[in-house]
């Protein structure tokens, strides 16, 4: 058997087939900022951040009071190169609370063609509440919000946003971007624990992206305790995502004590009519950390607080026509050999 061509034309037949179909990638996290800031009572502005390189996880914490803790504040932002994170911001009183968590990612193409590149994430469960305690007056106020979005190369290829603001005219709900993701009604929204996949175009071979994923969250208000305030019956209906627990722990629902029960979507929960004490009113938005969320005094509900990983970039080969070109001939070259031999036998 004539031995002159079979390796040498097999392995130029495999590199040219893995050329094209054999993508790869290199990810590597270059920064993490956890940050955020706090102002009570109309004072001054304290503000905390904790970063990567140099610290792993980062996080800040933070629940300071003020005015014989008439006024207070909540937050907590956070996160590790592994991609748990997420960030809380609450508080009551007369108070502004904002938080935030930032990772960016480097991504290089290290194939020898052009992919298409998509990333796929889970949205870990939050909420937005209002929680009024006396009747809001003229220029009172509490509100919530938060905000995520994904980028590449600093350009926003998904991103969502929403605000719940309650007022004497009664509560709003607004949001923009990828809207699926809230469900609720009056003053109590859920974040929903839900998963995305975002087209992020194509990466030439050997091109590096800038990947980042940003949460931030906000709470404002000005309240002040006031007269009982009564609240009539209501009924709240469950929509995806949301758990309900008996005497569960420091808001992540799993692993901190308490039996934990769910109730299935569209459960109908009759809320018996109640008096709130004359109370400040406050405010939360979370992803991550969500704490608790009060229906009535007896009933207390939580969002699904386990944190998952910051998402997976899949590749697909993109050939242009030399590399179709290169793959046939590649194809061919394996069927001209195989010919070859059958020939000299």
């Amino acid at each position: 058997m004539d031995s002159r061509f079979p390796p040498v034309l097999n392995k130029i037949a495999v590199a040219a087939t893995l050329a094209v179909l054999g993508p790869a990638a290199l990810a590597q996290v270059t920064s993490m900022v956890a940050s955020g800031g706090y102002a009570l009572d109309g004072g001054p502005a304290t503000t905390l951040s904790s970063v990567y390189p140099g610290s792993n996880p980062v996080d800040v914490l933070s629940f300071p009071t003020a005015g014989s803790t008439t006024s207070s504040a909540g937050l907590h932002s956070y996160g590790s190169i592994d991609g748990n994170f997420g960030s809380r911001s609450s508080g009551f009183g007369v108070y502004k609370v904002d938080g935030g968590f930032k990772l960016v990612e480097l991504i290089t193409n290290s194939s020898a063609v052009a992919t298409s590149a998509s990333f796929t994430f889970s949205i870990t469960p939050g909420l937005l509440a209002n929680t009024i305690g006396s009747s809001l007056g003229a220029g009172q106020y509490v509100e919530a919000g938060l905000k995520f979005d994904l980028k590449v190369n600093s350009n926003s290829v998904w991103n969502s946003a929403a605000t719940l603001h309650s007022d004497s005219g009664g509560t709003a709900f607004s949001s923009s971007g990828d809207t699926s993701i809230y469900a609720g009604a009056g003053s109590y929204y859920n974040v929903l624990g839900v998963s995305r996949s975002v087209d992020l175009g194509v990466i030439n071979a050997g091109e590096t992206i800038e990947l980042s994923y940003e949460l931030t969250t906000f709470a404002n208000g000005v309240s002040a305790a006031g007269p009982d305030r009564v609240v009539p019956p209501t009924t709240f209906i469950v929509p995806d995502g949301w758990y309900v627990y008996s005497q569960c722990g420091y808001g992540y629902g799993y692993g901190y004590g308490g039996d934990c029960g769910y109730l299935p979507p569209g459960t109908v929960v009759d809320v018996p009519g109640y008096t709130v004490p004359g109370t400040a009113s406050g405010s939360q938005a979370s992803s991550g950390d969500p704490f608790s969320i009060q229906l009535s005094p007896t009933i207390t509900a939580y969002s699904n607080g386990s944190s998952g990983n910051f998402g997976t970039v899949t590749l697909t080969p993109v050939p242009e026509p030399a590399s179709y070109a290169l793959l046939l001939a590649g194809l061919g070259l394996i069927g001209w050999t195989s010919r070859r031999r059958q020939s000299l036998r």
